[in-house]
């Protein structure tokens, strides 16, 4: 006799509910062929008043509840479009682990139309075909040898290699081989702005379909992306963090570059991290994961330190090219009026002279972060945000870089009605500004998320840069991130002072890592580069071992600070974030969820106001739970979000979970 065929199916639909839904198939999905309805297919379905396109989860025997409460499906729609396979499993997992509605989680994984059961026209072109590889006369190091050899299935790798010391090489070499075996490679990198580059890196080394997978594109190209990939038709899938769910028919290597990048965690609705994901498919797919990095994250540190990761690395730069060369200057000893030391202006006036180029860093957009009262010492704030108002010249509009409202740039101030306003303080355009009047024979090429609004401005500043003649570079870390350009050889950071009195715990680290990476786009070619940094912070022991030691000198001793506060990777943390558009609902919801059941042993810290209480409107609460042992937080943490459900006040705030918090402020 043969088994019974499932009767019904729980389906994940895209709502901020915590639970599937279940249908009842009718007859036409009963009796198709077999393969065809399975988990990880698209399906219509009524959902209240609408219909809607969800993904089946299981098939089911039984009933969840009465049949009379329980609707028919509508329809399957093609089943040869699916989340399938890892890709499928690592959906569920997500959203079991970070603690998120399933379907926002299934959500998060499919482009837009292939997500609402619409399919772009195309010709399949069957799987891929590596037809010729094209190693540029680029011979591998005795260096880069070994890491191409290190990286295996059975143990995550991490590459620490300084910048400009040859990672991406190492990175082509275990593409191709992965190629030539008939498997496909997933290349996730931090930035839209780093995709086009990859892409012409990839393209010139191998002659193969890449398919990439980011926000800048349309919906139809990230859907005619996705089905190269799921298809076997792309050989190279490169994509920022969502592209770790994209299904793949014969995955045979998972990259990670520029692991630490704080953009591969997910800071709005479902805050997963790429990253930690990717080494958990990699895992499952028994395929090899590399991460990369010059300055690698503490939790990836840490790893290698209790033998869960290898690492390997790279400490030279290829030939005779010398890694670059830092110098402090005292901002508490030596001026800089108009944000520039005289002996800054000397070596940016040498660097031009000799015809290269000079990369300022300011991690600050705008023309100056205050807008000052001197006659009642007000200062322009947001009305919507605990925050200040920064002042954008270029349009004449103060901006909140915060919730993005805008007004006029104030006459007078709205407190006194004095017209004695000034701007206080230095973002990029006033940079840009500054230096236009201090080197009028030189181009100034501002790169920041103002300047490059318009589709093709990133590229052609970029083709300005790489034409190699003598320039100005200002920006923010648009410019600091994996950027190669061979004619800059100082890097001037300007400011990097926050990072030394935030309240963020990770701020030492990102400063750190700031620092190394900016000050690596100095010296890639040619002469040795020179990093000059002003900081009112010269003596400071941190900077110290960074500069004279290096990176992992500088990241142990964090490391040591981090085991003595019992601060991660040292522990674990999840936080519960809620907001309400009255002061006082969150903090009361959240009191409320933090009285719920015992702990065991899991620290709850809280309810406490976010470091900016006020955004965009709405008062933010938030509640920490703590525990050395992930389990038990895990186990705290589902009780109390299962508490939380059932309180009344949570239909009257707006609250999410973010378990590994990379940003608790």
């Amino acid at each position: 006799m043969s088994a019974q065929k499932p009767q019904f199916v729980s389906v994940a639909i895209n709502s901020p509910l915590w639970q599937t839904f279940q249908y009842r198939l009718p007859p036409e999905l009963l009796n198709i062929e077999a393969g065809q309805l399975g988990p990880g297919c698209r399906i219509r379905v009524p959902f209240g008043a609408r219909t809607v396109t969800g993904v089946v989860t299981s098939l089911d025997h039984e009933a969840k509840l009465p049949a009379s409460r329980i609707k028919p499906a509508i329809e399957l729609l093609n089943p040869d479009i699916r989340v399938a396979g890892t890709a499928f499993k690592l959906c569920l997992w997500a959203a079991d682990y970070y603690t998120h509605p399933v379907g926002e989680v299934f959500a998060s994984a499919l482009p837009t139309l292939i997500r609402r059961g619409k399919e772009p026209k195309d010709d399949p072109a069957g799987p891929f075909s590596l037809k010729a590889v094209n190693h540029e006369g680029i011979t591998p190091t005795t260096a880069q040898e070994a890491a191409i050899h290190a990286v295996k299935a059975d143990q995550p790798c991490l590459l620490y290699g300084i910048t400009g010391s040859g990672k991406t090489e190492v990175y082509l070499r275990l593409i191709e081989n992965c190629l030539k075996a008939g498997q496909q490679a997933l290349v996730l990198v931090p930035e839209i702005g780093l995709t086009p580059q990859t892409i012409d890196r990839f393209q010139a080394r191998f002659d193969v379909e890449v398919a990439a997978l980011h926000s800048g594109l349309t919906d139809r190209q990230r859907a005619l992306a996705w089905l190269a990939a799921m298809r076997g038709e792309a050989g190279i899938v490169l994509g920022t963090r969502s592209a770790v769910f994209t299904p793949l028919l014969n995955p045979g290597i998972i990259i990670v570059d520029e692991e630490h990048d704080a953009s591969f965690k997910q800071q709005e609705g479902f805050h997963y991290s790429a990253r930690d994901l990717a080494v958990l498919r990699a895992r499952w797919e028994a395929v090899p994961v590399l991460l990369g990095s010059a300055t690698p994250s503490l939790e990836s540190l840490h790893n290698v330190d209790i033998g869960k990761y290898q690492q390997v690395s790279l400490t030279e730069r290829p030939g005779d090219i010398q890694a670059e060369n830092y110098r402090l200057i005292n901002l508490t000893r030596t001026p800089a009026p108009d944000g520039f030391s005289t002996p800054l202006l000397d070596r940016m006036n040498d660097t031009l002279g000799k015809g290269q180029q000079v990369l300022v860093f300011l991690n600050r957009r705008g023309y100056a972060p205050v807008l000052y009262c001197n006659g009642c010492r007000e200062i322009a704030s947001c009305t919507r945000c605990d925050a200040k108002l920064t002042c954008h010249l270029g349009y004449s509009r103060l901006v909140c870089h915060h919730c993005g409202s805008e007004e006029q740039l104030l006459n007078q101030c709205r407190s006194c009605q004095s017209p004695d306003l000034v701007a206080l303080g230095m973002g990029t355009q006033r940079v840009e500004e500054t230096l236009k009047g201090k080197f009028p024979d030189f181009p100034i090429l501002r790169i920041d998320r103002d300047s490059t609004r318009k589709k093709g401005t990133l590229e052609s500043l970029l083709a300005r840069i790489h034409s190699g003649e003598p320039a100005i570079l200002v920006g923010t870390q648009l410019l600091a991130k994996g950027h190669h350009f061979p004619a800059v050889s100082l890097v001037a950071i300007l400011d990097m002072d926050s990072g030394f009195y935030s309240a963020d715990y990770r701020a030492l680290e990102k400063t750190g890592q700031l620092i190394l990476q900016v000050g690596g786009r100095a010296g890639r070619a040619g002469a040795t580069g020179e990093v000059v940094i002003q900081t009112r912070f010269a003596e400071h022991r941190h900077i110290a071992n960074l500069l004279k030691r290096g990176y992992l000198a500088f990241a142990d001793e964090l490391l040591m600070e981090r085991k003595s506060a019992g601060l991660p990777p040292l522990s674990y943390h999840a936080l519960i974030r809620a907001k309400s558009l009255k002061q006082n609902l969150a903090a009361e919801f959240l009191q409320q969820v933090a009285d719920s059941q015992s702990q065991n042993g899991v620290k709850v810290l809280g309810p406490v106001p976010a470091l900016m209480e006020k955004k965009a409107g709405w008062y933010r609460q938030q509640l920490l739970l703590s525990a050395t042992d992930r389990t038990k937080l895990h186990e705290v943490l589902i009780g109390k979000v299962t508490h939380a459900l059932a309180l009344p006040s949570s239909k009257k705030v707006r609250w999410s979970v973010d378990v590994d918090p990379t940003e608790i402020y």
